[in-house]
């Protein structure tokens, strides 16, 4: 199981360190509608070194989600929701690991082959992962929350 490090959670960081993510924790994926966005992303952008998928922890509206995000209300904000248990069920990890910009910030790493040596995120990985949403959990752009 990784560990989320960062300066909050140093003494004195000024910051509570990670939440403990339980099972049946909701969390909140942001995207974007097309045709002006790409809707949700499924996969690792390797190519900006990203190596883990980005959520909110909790269930929040279309437009929280835009401005933990992206910091502004975006009229094409878009969110679907899912549980830290589906995802686990799916062996990826789930860990809390809060920004200065985003204390709700959750990152999605890819489930390990070995420790310290993540699968490949190919179509496959892709598939499992939008697989842990269900289409009811979609609430569209001008949900409430």
């Amino acid at each position: 199981m990784r560990t989320a490090l960062h300066a909050g959670g140093i003494v004195g960081g000024g910051r509570k360190p990670p939440y403990e993510i339980p099972d049946e924790a909701t969390l909140t994926q942001y995207g974007e509608k097309p045709p002006i966005g790409e809707g949700f992303r499924s996969k690792l952008r390797p190519e900006i070194g990203e190596t883990e998928m980005s959520l909110v922890f909790g269930e929040v509206s279309a437009q929280q989600a835009s401005l933990l995000v992206t910091k502004m209300v975006q009229p094409c904000a878009d969110r679907r929701l899912t549980t830290a248990g589906r995802l686990r069920a799916r062996n990826f990890q789930v860990v809390h690991s809060p920004t200065r910009g985003n204390p709700l910030h959750v990152s999605v790493f890819p489930p390990e082959i070995v420790p310290g040596e993540p699968e490949e995120w190919d179509d496959a990985m892709a598939k499992l992962f939008n697989g842990c949403f269900t289409e009811e959990d979609k609430a569209g752009g001008d949900s409430g929350g």
